[in-house]
């Protein structure tokens, strides 16, 4: 290689660096335009936040105390609730024992009272049947006295008249 293409290719190196090195600073001068912009705007978001964000801090702290004070309450609340549902728990097994203490009783006692009835019925049946009996014996054999006199007379009124067959055989056939 003779030196003039030597010196050119040095030159065409260096002015491809200096190419290279002002390309690269146009692009830092980008970059930092738009830094610029976005630092101006993150400033603005800055100092728009900021009192909110101080707003925030102040209502925390303000509001932490509550926030514990009510948590214990939320806990104790919780206890209470807890100490509530297992005495109603309790309750309701003894209401639920007790409902079947009655049930069971008033079973026994309607199967006590039921047996005295159906006892009482047989006894006035029985009893019913006993007068039945006795109120009609007399009146059976006052019927049969009375049936005597009526043949008596009837046999008086007819005379001395003996009973012939005919008379015999009307009797049966009315008997039958």
């Amino acid at each position: 290689m003779t030196d003039d293409t030597f010196r050119w290719v040095i030159a065409a190196a260096v002015a491809i660096s200096a190419l290279c090195i002002f390309i690269m600073a146009a692009v830092a001068l980008m970059v930092y335009r738009v830094v610029a912009k976005v630092q101006s705007r993150v400033d603005d978001v800055a100092t728009r936040v900021e009192p909110i964000i101080a707003t925030v801090r102040r209502l925390t702290d303000e509001s932490a105390p509550r926030v514990s004070e009510m948590t214990r309450d939320a806990q104790v609340i919780v206890a209470n609730a807890k100490d509530v549902s297992v005495v109603a728990r309790d309750q309701a097994h003894r209401f639920a024992e007790v409902g079947r203490d009655i049930a069971d009783r008033a079973k026994a006692q309607v199967a006590r009272v039921d047996a005295a009835v159906d006892q009482t019925v047989d006894q006035v049946h029985y009893a019913g049947d006993h007068v039945k009996a006795a109120m009609l014996k007399p009146v059976r054999e006052a019927s049969g006295v009375l049936a005597g006199v009526k043949a008596a007379v009837s046999s008086f009124a007819q005379g001395k008249r003996g009973t012939t067959m005919d008379h015999i055989t009307q009797d049966e056939e009315m008997f039958i």
